[in-house]
């Protein structure tokens, strides 16, 4: 029950624009009670099917040095972002974000799930 909250939170987070995991694990650590783990928030990041990873951003460490850190979005963010409908770049601000292949196959199927629906609805 507790990643059902945890979900929805980081739903309506990236609903403005793109975050990272740090900038996403400040804020559910922030609004919720009990916040969440890295590990929790690692799950529920990479296996939740209307969020997407969209690319790194680099980080710098005083210990470790640099180190990359993945940046994530919402389906619906991405969709309304893109340019064009079979492009694989989302344009946001200045910024222009190339989605990895396995990214784009994700947004792709479930456009197709989507029609599905629309289909028997």
């Amino acid at each position: 029950m507790k990643t059902v909250r945890i979900r929805r939170k980081i739903n309506e987070y990236l609903g403005n624009g793109p975050r990272n995991t740090a900038e996403i694990m400040e804020h559910i650590n922030s609004t919720m009670r009990h916040g969440t783990t890295s590990q929790q928030l690692g799950n529920v990041l990479s296996k939740d099917k209307q969020i997407i990873k969209i690319g790194f951003v680099k980080r710098s460490g005083i210990l470790s040095g640099g180190y990359d850190i993945c940046e994530w979005a919402s389906e619906d963010w991405i969709r309304e972002n893109m340019p064009e409908k079979d492009s694989n770049e989302v344009v946001y601000g200045r910024r222009v974000y190339t989605l990895p292949f396995k990214s784009l196959k994700r947004i792709r199927s479930l456009k197709e799930e989507k029609s599905l629906d629309d289909l028997t609805a």
